[in-house]
């Protein structure tokens, strides 16, 4: 019989590595929308001849007719402040 302690690392010794299939790009969400705040990145965009302007964000109004939230209904609106059904 084996030990308690045994298993555990018999465990690690049967999980395979394993290649993950989701890549993330590099840097946070916030540096996409602000652009990067680092020296060396701004010093090699402005080298190449680029310039770098952060990406417009759309006010409610601007967004295409397809892209928006559908309305709702008084008797949705009731229903959500009630909090569900009565």
């Amino acid at each position: 019989m084996m030990e308690a302690a045994a298993v555990p690392k018999l465990a690690w010794r049967v999980v395979k590595p394993h290649i993950p299939l989701i890549r993330f790009r590099k840097g946070s969400p916030l540096e996409l929308v602000r652009g990067s705040q680092e020296p060396n990145a701004v010093a090699g965009k402005a080298a190449l001849g680029g310039v770098t302007q952060a990406p417009k964000v759309l006010e409610e109004w601007e967004v295409p007719y397809k892209y928006r939230r559908p309305l709702i209904t008084e008797e949705e609106i009731e229903y959500i402040n009630r909090g569900g059904p009565a």
